[in-house]
C-alpha cells in the first residue's frame, strides 16, 4: 500500500479494474506469525472510477461477507497517489487533501535532515552501563572525553526527557588520525593517552577487525556525516511507533539506531508530530506494523507540517502560544517524574492532559479544520 517498493504494483493495478479491496491491518488472521493480509479483487477491464474497501477493525464476526457489506465504503481511483496508497472515504479524502495543501511536507520542511542513530556494528564492545563507565573514568579521567550518554528505543517517551543508562564509547572514523598524527603505531598510541578505554576494548579486537561498518582502524565507529548533530538541540523518535514518542533535548545525546533524529530547536513541530492531528497523519502516511507504523525517513518524509508564516501577525501569536505550550508540557513532565505522591502525580497528570488539550486545539487552528473534519481526525486517529 505505501512502500516503495510496491509503486510498481500500484500502477499496474490503476490500469485495470479494481472492484474490491479488503485490509485486514495487522489483525492475527494467522496464528503464531506476523503478518498484513489483504483480499484484493481486481478485473481485467478498463479501470473503474472507484472500488469499495473495507478495513477489517476485528476478527470477531462469524461471516466476512456480511462484515464487509456493512462497513465497506467507496474509494475514489483519482485519490490514489502512485507514492502510497490511504484507502480513505469521500470525507477522509478531502480532509487528507485539505491538509496537504495546508503544508509542506515534512522532508522539505526539515530540508531532508532526519537521520536515524548510531550503528556501531558491535555494542557489545562499544555500549557500556553505567557501572564500566564509572570504572573506565576511575581508571583514567581521560576516559571520560570519550563517553556519551547513549538511549535506546525504550529510553524514548512522548515528551519526557530521557536518562540514560547506556554509554557509547565514541571514536569516529579519522579521529586516531587527526588525534595520534604522525605516530606511526595507532594502537600503541591509544593504549598510552586512553589506557583503560584500550584495555576494556582490547578483548574485542577480532570481532572489531570483522566488522565492514568500521572506520580506519578496528577501534572507531563508521563514517558518519552528522554525529556533531547529537550534541545540538534536536527531536529524537521512535522509529518503530504504537502511539506518538517524539522527545526534545537542548543537550548531548547520543542514540541507537531505533530512535531516528530531527536536528533543530523547533517546539512548532515537536506539538504538530505529537498532537491528535500528527498522529492522524502518521497514521496515513506510515506504513503499519504490529499495532503501530513505521516512521522512516520515506514514510515521515510525506506528512503536511503547517509552517509558521512569521510575516503574519496571528501566525506569529500562534508560534509564541505553542512555543509556550510545549514548554508548560516539557516541565510538567519533568514534575511528574520527580512527583513523590500519587497525589502528586495525578495532578501533574491532570494538568499533562489540559495542556494536551490545548495543543491539539491550537494544532486544529494552524490547519483551519472544522468541527465536522476534526471529528474525522478524532475518530480516526
Amino acid at each position: 500500500m505505501r512502500a516503495s517498493y510496491g509503486a510498481p504494483l500500484r500502477r499496474f493495478l490503476k490500469q485495470h479494474c479494481i472492484e474490491e479491496i479488503t485490509d485486514f491491518g495487522d489483525l492475527p488472521v494467522f496464528k503464531g506469525v506476523t503478518t498484513y493480509p489483504c483480499i484484493m479483487r481486481v478485473a481485467r477491464r478498463q479501470p473503474c472510477a472507484a472500488f469499495n474497501a473495507t478495513q477489517v477493525a476485528t476478527l470477531d464476526f462469524t461471516d466476512l461477507n456480511a462484515y464487509v457489506a456493512e462497513h465497506r465504503y467507496a474509494v475514489n481511483i483519482a485519490g490514489l497517489d502512485d507514492a502510497g496508497w490511504s484507502l480513505a472515504n469521500a470525507d477522509t479524502q478531502c480532509l487528507l487533501d485539505k491538509l496537504r495543501a495546508k503544508g509542506m511536507p515534512l522532508g522539505e520542511y526539515v530540508k531532508g535532515k532526519i537521520y536515524y542513530g548510531i550503528k556501531t556494528g558491535l555494542n557489545e564492545a562499544f555500549v557500556i552501563d553505567a557501572a564500566t563507565r564509572v570504572r573506565l573514568i576511575a581508571e583514567d579521567p581521560k576516559s571520560a572525553e570519550l563517553i556519551k550518554p547513549f538511549l535506546a528505543g525504550r529510553d524514548i517517551k512522548r515528551y519526557e526527557q530521557p536518562h540514560a543508562d547506556k554509554f557509547l564509547i565514541f571514536m569516529p572514523k579519522g579521529w586516531t588520525i587527526e588525534r595520534a598524527g604522525a605516530e606511526k603505531d595507532k594502537w600503541a598510541w591509544l593504549t598510552k593517552a586512553y589506557p583503560a578505554i584500550a584495555r576494556h576494548l582490547e578483548p574485542f579486537k577480532t570481532k572489531g577487525e570483522a566488522r565492514c561498518d568500521k572506520g580506519d582502524y578496528w577501534w572507531e565507529l563508521r563514517a558518519c556525516d552528522y554525529y556533531d548533530e547529537f550534541d545540538k538541540p534536536k527531536i529524537l523518535y521512535l522509529v518503530f511507533q504504537v502511539r506518538p514518542s517524539f522527545v526534545y533535548l537542548d543537550y548531548p545525546m547520543y542514540a541507537n539506531n531505533a530512535v531516528w533524529m530531527i536536528p533543530g530547536d523547533d517546539k512548532h513541530l515537536l506539538a504538530i508530530l505529537n498532537s491528535r492531528l500528527g498522529w492522524y497523519l502518521i497514521s496515513k502516511h506510515c506504513t503499519q506494523i504490529q499495532n503501530g507504523f513505521q516512521l522512516i525517513y520515506e514514510y515521515l518524509r510525506r506528512i503536511p507540517i503547517r509552517a509558521i508564516n512569521f510575516s503574519d501577525a496571528p501566525d506569529q501569536k500562534r508560534h509564541a502560544q505553542m512555543t509556550d505550550y510545549v514548554a508548560t508540557m516539557l516541565a510538567l513532565h519533568q514534575k511528574r517524574a520527580a512527583a513523590r505522591t500519587p497525589d502528586e502525580r495525578t495532578q501533574l497528570a491532570n494538568q499533562i492532559a489540559a495542556t494536551d488539550r490545548l495543543i491539539d486545539k491550537l494544532v486544529y487552528e494552524l490547519y483551519d479544520l472544522s468541527a465536522a473534519e476534526i471529528q474525522i481526525v478524532e475518530r480516526d486517529a
